[in-house]
């Protein structure tokens, strides 16, 4: 088997599949800041959490002005650069909901979640936004004894929950179930769809403009504070300053240890013919994860390219929030290992384009939702590399509470669910880089034996 080599990249936004394939009308650039403003709302971040947040803004209260920010483009971060998944699935943090808040808080929260996949489909149709809805799922793949043991553990703490839906299925009929290779057990919810992501971020930015909301792109902020918001561009005095950052939260003054940023890694493949699909089994646009520690994703765009995601989230000593061309192009060539590894008949694919993209975690890897009403400050965030489905419950949380009204999305246990910080560096860096390395150890270890690491679980909630 040959592997082409993976091409120089030239720049991001030509090596991000969703912003590439971006229709000329979506591109146009907003101007910056052009000095000092006011407004009843300033939100800081472009990108999902922050336009969603300025959308129900002018829902709830559409009598307030709002103004929205970005260092760069609107959804040029995260929000155009994930894998394309709109999940109101969340194992992991599932499972941390109801340890720290109890099994009703974590209940109510999943499911708002869930809700959450009508209210961005409803919006979505309501604006004229083509994101490339599909609503088909996702299924969940055990390739070891472990992860089939994982699964089962997933489905019975939601069954103790009450939550159904999730259809295990073990043996020959798991294998039938997917193209990958050496599947003993897969688990299918219903609660999941692919979309182009850029699309949402850049059909939402026009749909805000249209109600009245100013945005400016290619304007820093540098500090916020109780009423004002200090730009390279100006200054912006509003009674309400929001932070809607998510990763690249660090780079505001006195806000450098309060989110983590995590890279994750993407390639997407040229397109495939039809023959091929059905050569796998993949004949809907079903998502597949792996049920490993440090796991892969893959989904099947419109236009019949395989993306794959995943294998482990890196952290840059300092909490940076770029990488060397020689690390992308390691985080790269691991994700083309896997390709070959799930689906070796399509091993020497061509690969179309490879990006990288920043999320965010706070220290208690819970996504939170805060408002001071007496200062005006608020933010949003902290995903884990959930926030499609996640940022408009949380915007919609975060809206309310700035609007002053009560709905059921102020009472989730996120809001004011405020983190600890992080850990100084060398700490912070070394406890990260420690539990990736015990991830990934725990990993190679279940692959080799088909037993369950020593010790994993533990050292992997270590860091909560």
């Amino acid at each position: 088997m040959t592997r082409p080599p993976l091409t120089t990249p030239a720049t991001d936004e030509q090596q991000v599949l969703w912003l590439d394939r971006l229709p000329v009308e979506q591109r146009l650039p907003r101007p910056p800041l052009d000095g000092d403003t006011t407004a009843d709302v300033a939100v800081v971040g472009a990108g999902y959490t922050g336009l969603w947040t300025a959308y129900y803004l002018t829902t709830f209260r559409p009598e307030l002005s709002v103004v929205v920010i970005d260092a760069g483009r609107a959804g040029f971060g995260a929000s155009g650069r994930n894998g394309g998944w709109c999940t109101a699935e969340m194992p992991a943090l599932l499972t941390s909901l109801v340890r720290r808040h109890g099994p009703m808080a974590a209940v109510r929260l999943y499911r708002a979640g869930q809700r959450s996949l009508d209210e961005i489909h409803r919006v979505l149709t309501d604006e004229g936004i083509d994101a490339h809805w599909r609503h088909d799922g996702s299924l969940y793949v055990a390739r070891s004894a472990p992860q089939v043991d994982r699964l089962r553990g997933w489905h019975e703490m939601r069954q103790k929950l009450g939550i159904g839906g999730l259809v295990l299925t073990e043996g020959p009929e798991a294998t039938e179930r997917t193209g990958l290779a050496g599947v003993r057990a897969t688990a299918f919810t219903p609660h999941c769809v692919t979309v182009q992501p850029a699309r949402i971020a850049r059909g939402l930015l026009a749909a805000v403009e249209r109600r009245g909301v100013r945005v400016a792109e290619h304007t820093r902020a540098l500090a916020i504070r109780p009423g004002q918001v200090t730009t390279d561009s100006g200054t912006i005095r509003a009674r309400s300053v929001l932070c809607a950052t998510e990763g690249y939260t660090g780079r505001l003054a006195g806000h450098e240890r309060r989110v983590l940023p995590l890279h994750s890694y993407v390639l997407a493949t040229e397109p495939l013919d039809a023959a091929t699909w059905q050569q796998l089994g993949w004949t809907d646009y079903r998502t597949v994860a792996e049920a490993r520690y440090q796991f892969g994703y893959l989904q099947r765009t419109q236009d019949d390219r395989l993306v794959l995601g995943g294998r482990g989230a890196y952290y840059r000593f300092g909490s940076g929030i770029t990488r060397g061309d020689a690390g992308r192009r390691k985080a790269h060539d691991r994700l083309r290992r896997t390709l070959a590894e799930l689906l070796p008949e399509i091993a020497d694919v061509p690969v179309s384009h490879h990006w990288s993209g920043v999320y965010g975690l706070h220290r208690h890897t819970e996504p939170e939702v805060v408002f001071d009403r007496g200062t005006g400050l608020g933010h949003a965030g902290g995903y884990g590399g959930e926030g499609i489905a996640l940022s408009n419950l949380a915007a919609r949380s975060l809206a309310a509470l700035v609007a002053g009204i009560n709905r059921p999305e102020t009472r989730l246990c996120w809001v004011d669910n405020t983190s600890r910080r992080w850990e100084p560096e060398p700490l912070r860096y070394l406890g990260v880089r420690g539990v990736s390395a015990a991830a990934t150890g725990a990993d190679r270890y279940e692959h080799r034996t088909d037993r369950a690491a020593p010790l994993a679980r533990l050292a992997l909630r270590a860091i909560v």
